[in-house]
């Protein structure tokens, strides 16, 4: 099978898992603040979405009759299931469970900023490189999906926008405030910048939920 698979297939099965990590995550913290409850809620979204995938090779889960629709549904599974989960603490601990999803996220930004950073394969001293390691983490979509445009590109800054919040449609299928989930979104954004070189930030300059025409982006260096 693994000559079916492709090193994109790899990249995207990456990202895929990495928002498994983060639901994880996000029940460990809620655990230890809600205990039976935040397993309840979990297995409600377990049983409406299935389970996370183990944690194995791609070579051993992946369709290869089906690859772009075994992956597509995978990503929309982990998101919409993530979604959910979320959406249960917020509606059973409201805003207490925010501020943890939002820490959860935050947390787990941090360390792929820092992954990002311990691999070296990156040009982090300028923000082109750090856009560029930010997308071999964030599950933005497939790879035939994606309309971000960058407008600016220097090494103090780069600019980009897209039309489409790819992630939008899995939230609103499990229900979730899609600006509520923007907002935790943008944690993870936000840390793994700063951690993939400290010198730079993100910042969201336009939101289209908001009535925007686009979602505009924005890593920059501080002082700049």
């Amino acid at each position: 099978m693994s000559a079916f698979i492709g090193p994109i297939h790899y990249w995207l099965y990456s990202k895929i898992r990495l928002v498994i990590r983060r639901e994880e995550h996000v029940y460990q913290k809620a655990y230890e603040m809600c205990g039976d409850t935040a397993e309840e809620i979990r297995e409600q979204a377990w049983q409406t979405y299935g389970e996370p995938l183990p944690d194995t090779d791609l070579s051993e889960l992946l369709d290869p009759s089906n690859i772009h629709g075994w992956l597509q549904r995978q990503i929309n599974v982990a998101e919409s299931r993530e979604a959910a989960f979320i959406k249960g603490l917020l509606d059973a601990c409201g805003s207490t469970a925010e501020d943890l999803i939002a820490q959860a996220f935050a947390e787990c930004g941090k360390l792929a900023g820092e992954d990002a950073k311990a691999k070296g394969k990156y040009d982090l001293a300028a923000a082109p490189g750090i856009y560029t390691a930010l997308n071999d983490y964030y599950l933005n979509g497939m790879p035939c999906d994606q309309d971000d445009m960058v407008v600016t590109s220097e090494d103090h800054r780069i600019l980009w926008e897209t039309g489409v919040c790819q992630q939008e449609a899995n939230w609103k299928r499990a229900g979730v405030d899609s600006g509520t989930m923007s907002n935790f979104y943008r944690a993870w954004l936000k840390e793994f910048v700063v951690h993939a070189n400290s010198a730079f930030l993100f910042r969201q300059l336009a939101d289209k939920a908001a009535g925007g025409p686009v979602n505009r982006f924005e890593i920059y260096r501080t002082g700049c």
